[in-house]
């Protein structure tokens, strides 16, 4: 059994975790009470604040008028009080994915949204093949898009046609390598994009782990163990990496360039 102590510690942490995921404003204290110390957070959004006390025993209270805040802050301590977290992020929070996604991309393709949605259902119910086959599907139709787009955005036909017959319509991992390669050399990239932390880390990594996983689901030789603290770990990336592919989407049908 925990020690009050490491309770009052680990919940406080997914407290303060969760919010600088929601990008809440937030400072830090510790109160000293005739029991032992209370972590405290004092955590403001727009015009709504509230104080969150961690107290020894682990039990987390949220003070504060009626709010957004206030609610979404309640959520997250019935969810952490209840062991409810998994790793870095709350179960409430992966149900929002795909609303999260339709508003910040209210033009998102719908099939990437069912997909995306299909997926959540399946790690909940703790299908993680399923969980992970729905993920790389989700990512192929973002990545494939994001190559027609580039493609079509080529403005000399000669070049354009070039392109098109390199990354044909066959292997995924093919027509990436072949927008890579374009894409590095092109004369026109969304301003502040950086080619090592937006391409390479935001995108190609989650890209390659999901396709990977939808192989050996798809085509496996084995059982694929696949373990549900890294399929978490890219779920939770998923909305950063499908806002990168649709920032480059949105780029390259308003604007022209050359390869």
């Amino acid at each position: 059994m925990e020690d009050n102590t490491t309770i009052q510690d680990k919940n406080y942490c997914q407290m303060l975790s969760y919010v600088k995921r929601q990008a809440f404003s937030y400072s830090e204290k510790i109160e000293t009470i005739t029991a032992g110390t209370v972590k405290r957070l004092d955590v403001s959004h727009g015009k709504f604040s509230c104080v969150v006390k961690v107290y020894g025993t682990g039990t987390i209270q949220v003070q504060g008028q009626n709010s957004k805040l206030k609610d979404s802050l309640t959520e997250a301590k019935n969810a952490i009080e209840n062991e409810e977290e998994i790793h870095e992020l709350l179960p409430f929070e992966i149900e929002k994915f795909t609303e999260t996604l339709k508003t910040n991309i209210p033009h998102i393709d719908p099939i990437i949204v069912r997909f995306i949605d299909e997926a959540i259902g399946c790690f909940k119910g703790n299908s993680l093949l399923g969980c992970a086959f729905l993920l790389g599907a989700a990512s192929e139709k973002a990545i494939w898009t994001l190559v027609d787009k580039f493609g079509l955005s080529i403005d000399d036909q000669t070049n354009r046609e070039k392109y098109f017959s390199r990354v044909g319509k066959g292997s995924i991992s093919r027509a990436f390598e072949e927008f890579k390669k374009s894409f590095g050399g092109c004369k026109t990239k969304p301003q502040n994009f950086d080619l090592t932390q937006d391409l390479h880390i935001k995108i190609e990594a989650i890209f390659q782990f999901c396709r990977i996983c939808r192989n050996e689901v798809g085509h496996p030789q084995i059982v694929p163990n696949l373990d549900k603290g890294v399929i978490l770990a890219n779920l939770g990336q998923f909305i950063k990496y499908i806002e990168t592919i649709y920032g480059l989407i949105d780029f390259y049908t308003t604007n022209k360039t050359e390869v």
